[in-house]
């Protein structure tokens, strides 16, 4: 009975085998196997008129010695930049055509390394062959739209000027010799024109002072020609109330706007009083944090937490600032159809409280702001004997950091707050993760009598930049504190010049309606060197989303190299000790940056 039992089981199994390993369509099986190499790939460089700014290639080739019994079906583009990584160009050719013209996914300017495959197919199977040996060519295009920096509309007390724009690329410039062409089309009188071969300025002469003139550039190479494009200009509704972002007194920012917008992978983190929700920053963000440690300061109730919302700062009679949430609007608000345009709306934000109730703080909390902002692990740190824990990592570490505050002398003293030994660490290790920081100059004592920066901390600590701050008319603001580095805008009601109504030559920018807690999104004007500081760290910004790889360094040698100079009988230009060394522009930046950088 047991014998019987086995034998059945066995027998069972062998079947069960045999099923397994020969299965119904075994009898239909192919083997194929894939066409030796493509022989003799020539690319050759074309144009097509009808589509003269594309890089276009006619490849060439001999078909495969051996196909090994299958027939050719197609054969497969691929081309490299750097005969590393490979890209398809045309996946099947569906021809046994021995020649293909190519022009999606192929550059201008540089080596465009191709190589061929032959598809072959075998009944209901198919095979790409191996690749053929890899030809190359230096493909031509016509040229970009030239980007002009500065003012396409200029008057001048003197006869000549030059006319700078963004330096091309090879690439850019279609590989071939390209000529520029810049005229300047007056109000009254002749053109004037001037010419450059693969250069990024010419000098305009003969020009009358009487007149203004609207530029315009033409490149040109033996492919085709291109023209600037016109000013770029954000639609928000309230952009006309940002004069800081023109070119008459301001940033140049739409010019600056046409190489770069910022790029999302650029942070930069505000350590403010925190930020309020605001359309503006929808989608705006990255997670931030409060290091305000003091509960009886910080305004919510709680020590350190993850929730960097500025609760309201004001106490009694006095309204809250919404600080943190202007300062960020400077920055990165969303450039839409609401509101006002970011410096940088392309770049990310990431708040950071630091500031509690009416507006102090903790030198110890902005210690470690700077070193999480920049990406260090706090868990186990220890900083005035305190172990630190439960913190968590920043995942997106900033690549510029704004300290819009200033710890200053009590008004009429002549106290000195110097930097204190952890906050100087601590630059000094964003500095050595890349970071640059950016600092306020402060705005004098109480009464708005400026004193000297050395007196002032973070902004006298070693490494920031120290940030001054300008008025509409390009001269410093009566407020602003002198021996920084730069001035950018910050806006002075005292003299607010031809700036726009409603503006009173101040800084329009995010905020909330609440009195000292938090109400509606929406809008105010307010001035100085808080303001200037996030003026510079936009700026600063889209140079990161230019260049990635810089190091502070660079970027202060861009900076330094690119500043304007100051109205001609103007306080700073009377004084460079009061204004440092120049008025940041986001235009001249990115061209110093490009300069420099290759």
């Amino acid at each position: 009975m047991n014998i019987s039992r086995r034998f059945s089981t066995a027998i069972i199994s062998t079947l069960v085998t045999a099923a397994m390993i020969v299965p119904a369509q075994a009898a239909n099986a192919v083997t194929i196997t894939a066409a030796s190499a493509v022989k003799s790939v020539v690319v050759s460089d074309v144009w097509l008129a009808t589509s003269p700014k594309s890089a276009r290639a006619k490849i060439t080739w001999t078909k495969p010695a051996a196909v090994y019994g299958a027939t050719i079906s197609g054969y497969k583009i691929e081309a490299s930049e750097n005969k590393t990584v490979w890209k398809t160009v045309v996946a099947n050719t569906k021809s046994t055509a021995t020649s293909a013209f190519v022009s999606n996914g192929l550059s201008a300017g540089a080596p465009t390394y191709v190589r061929v495959s032959a598809i072959t197919k075998k009944g209901s199977s198919t095979k790409v062959g191996t690749p053929s040996a890899i030809a190359s060519r230096v493909l031509t295009a016509a040229p970009q739209a030239p980007v002009l920096l500065g003012l396409t509309k200029l008057s001048f007390a003197t006869s000549s000027h030059v006319v700078r724009w963004l330096p091309q690329t090879p690439a850019q410039r279609g590989s071939t010799a390209t000529t520029y062409k810049v005229v300047a089309k007056p109000n009254v009188g002749p053109e004037v024109t001037c010419s450059a071969v693969t250069l990024s300025y010419c000098t305009l002469g003969a020009l009358s002072s009487a007149a203004t003139y609207s530029i315009s550039m033409t490149a040109k190479n033996g492919r085709g020609t291109e023209s600037n494009v016109d000013e770029f200009q954000a639609q928000d509704a309230d952009i006309s109330l940002q004069w800081y972002l023109g070119t008459d007194h301001g940033i140049a920012a739409a010019r600056a706007w046409t190489a770069t917008r910022g790029n999302s992978s650029v942070v930069v983190a505000v350590l403010d009083s925190g930020i309020t929700n605001h359309q503006e920053f929808d989608g705006q963000l990255v997670d931030g944090y409060d290091f305000v440690s003091d509960p009886t300061k910080s305004g919510d109730g709680d020590g350190r937490d993850v929730d960097p919302i500025d609760p309201g700062d004001g106490v009694g009679a006095d309204q809250s600032s919404w600080h943190g949430t202007h300062v960020a609007g400077i920055i990165g608000a969303k450039s839409d159809s609401i509101g006002i345009s970011g410096i940088a709306p392309s770049a990310k934000i990431q708040p950071i409280r630091v500031l509690g109730v009416q507006g102090e703080g903790s030198s110890l909390d902005l210690a470690l702001a700077i070193r999480w902002a920049a990406g260090q692990d706090l868990n186990g740190f220890v900083i005035n004997g305190e172990t630190l824990s439960n913190i968590p990592l920043n995942k997106t570490p900033a690549k510029v950091i704004n300290m819009s505050m200033a710890f200053q002398p009590r008004a009429g003293t002549n106290d000195f707050a110097p930097c204190p030994y952890f906050v100087q660490q601590a630059v000094d290790y964003a500095q050595s993760k890349g970071v640059t920081l950016v600092a306020a100059a402060g705005n004098g004592d109480t009464a708005f009598n400026p004193v000297d920066n050395s007196r002032v901390y973070p902004t006298n600590c070693a490494g920031p930049l120290s940030v001054g701050s300008v008025g509409y008319t390009g001269d410093v603001a009566f407020y602003s504190n002198f021996g920084v580095d730069l001035v950018a805008p910050g806006g002075d009601q005292k003299v607010p010049g031809g700036a726009p109504a409603g503006s009173n030559g101040m800084i329009y920018s995010t905020s909330n309606s609440g009195a000292t807690t938090v109400g509606e999104p929406t809008y105010r004007l307010e001035q100085g060197t808080s303001m200037a500081a996030p003026v510079a760290s936009g700026i600063i910004a889209l140079m990161y989303s230019l260049r990635p790889n810089i190091d502070v360094k660079t970027v202060w040698e861009a900076l330094k190299a690119s500043v304007v100079p100051f109205p001609v009988g103007s306080k700073c230009s009377l004084d460079s000790y009061r204004c440092g060394l120049g008025t940041m522009n986001a235009a001249t930046a990115l061209e110093a940056l490009i300069a420099i950088t290759g």
